[in-house]
């Protein structure tokens, strides 16, 4: 079955947060970008200068909306920020490194590593729930956009949600899905069919990128 190329979807982690320097549970926790963060996005924009962009949305939090701003300014655009496509909440860990998690609360690690889906900390969200948070507004966002080129800024979590919905991997696998910082993710939809045509790339990937304007065959 032949299919026409439709919407197109940059999809983007945000940039270094200024707390990298260790691995840090940020979640909700609002830190903001380091130099090198708002660099990634700067190299991010002029690589995506030229390419047509019609929205840029964003989680928001203040690591994403910034980086977001950074895209959407030479389009002459305004990012749209929605509290849905915020990272998972780590409650009681927000905000603290891998080792004072590992401190403060002994084995909690070791039981997340076990169950991916289920395990939540204390005020914190399951993986679960966090695909019940995104997925919904993340098909609105598709929903409204049938025809046109747009970006989304979000988290690590988020992404490898999003990634892992159209491409039918469990969630148990999640975490097979690389996404550092400032992490690139070009989406191709075929009307209803969407294609993964880069995941885990950089700003290099989208200057090389070409959008096809000629119908492939949908196996």
């Amino acid at each position: 079955m032949n299919q026409k190329p439709s919407q197109r979807i940059y999809l983007f982690r945000h940039g270094e947060t200024a707390n990298a320097g260790q691995v840090c549970f940020n979640g909700h926790f609002d830190v903001d970008l380091s130099d090198h963060g708002k660099e990634q996005f700067h190299l991010i924009a002029e690589a995506l200068k030229d390419h047509p962009l019609h929205t840029v949305y964003s989680s928001d939090l203040k690591r994403t909306a910034l980086c977001a701003e950074i895209i959407a300014k030479p389009h002459g655009l305004t990012p749209i920020a929605h509290p849905e496509l915020r990272e998972l909440s780590f409650g009681q860990w927000e905000g603290l490194s891998m080792q004072e998690v590992n401190e403060k609360y002994p084995g909690q690690l070791d039981e997340r590593l076990k169950d991916i889906e289920g395990f939540s900390v204390e005020g914190g969200e399951t993986f679960d729930q966090l695909q019940a948070r995104v997925i919904p507004k993340f098909e609105e966002i598709v929903s409204q956009h049938r025809e046109d080129t747009l970006a989304i800024v979000a988290h690590g979590g988020v992404n490898r949600i999003i990634l892992a919905h159209l491409l039918g991997i469990p969630m148990k696998n999640i975490f097979r899905i690389q996404q550092e910082y400032g992490a690139v993710n070009i989406l191709q939809f075929y009307e209803d069919s969407p294609v993964a045509e880069l995941i885990g790339g950089n700003h290099r990937h989208i200057a090389s990128a070409k959008v096809r304007d000629k119908k492939i065959a949908i196996q």
